[in-house]
């Protein structure tokens, strides 16, 4: 199980991020499983069917059903997230390699990943000064996801809602991601020079 973020200053100070009108709230969400599927050629039917989930089939989009997102990140090669009540123990990617073996790969990505969440007036406008995705509600409305970078840190972008969103990054990243997103938050904020 990895240790969570809580000692970043980024996520200390009330994890708000200031960027003038009601600032920008930061967040690591530690509540949440993720797995990495990748089925066999040929055993994508059958691992959705194991699953109990209708796998999207395009790369970058994702369906969401009943709490659980899947995001398609490669022809099969999904990501699963769902809320872990145990507090990312691994039990449900255990669970899921057991019942999907010799169909697919199920790897418990809890450890490997951070989730930051980003949410409150500004997070957009904050987001879109390092992303290169048009984060406008009508090109990414809630619910789209995307695989891109900010700041040279790979990442997967999620849409919660039109101010609010969940950063998927690698572990060892993630303070560097904090960090840009403080630092690009506070400057937000400062009134524009004459």
């Amino acid at each position: 199980m990895a240790e969570p973020l809580k000692d970043h200053p980024a996520l200390l100070v009330a994890g708000t991020v200031a960027t003038g009108k009601g600032g920008v709230r930061l967040f690591e969400r530690r509540d949440l499983c993720l797995i990495q599927v990748i089925a066999r050629p040929g055993h994508e039917r059958e691992t959705a069917r194991i699953l109990g989930l209708e796998l999207p089939e395009r790369p970058n989009t994702m369906r969401s059903v009943e709490g659980v997102q899947v995001f398609c990140q490669r022809p099969r090669d999904w990501l699963i997230v769902t809320v872990d009540a145990e507090g990312r123990t691994g039990s449900i990617a255990v669970e899921a390699r057991t019942r999907l073996a010799g169909h697919a790969a199920a790897i418990d990505q809890s450890h490997g990943r951070v989730v930051l969440g980003l949410e409150g007036e500004g997070a957009r406008k904050l987001l879109q000064k390092g992303l290169n995705l048009d984060l406008h509600p009508t090109e990414f409305p809630p619910g789209s996801m995307a695989q891109t970078g900010l700041a040279g840190i790979a990442l997967v972008v999620h849409g919660r809602d039109t101010e609010s969103f969940d950063l998927y990054v690698a572990r060892s990243f993630a303070a560097s991601l904090a960090d840009w997103l403080v630092h690009h938050g506070a400057s937000l904020a400062q009134p524009p020079k004459a």
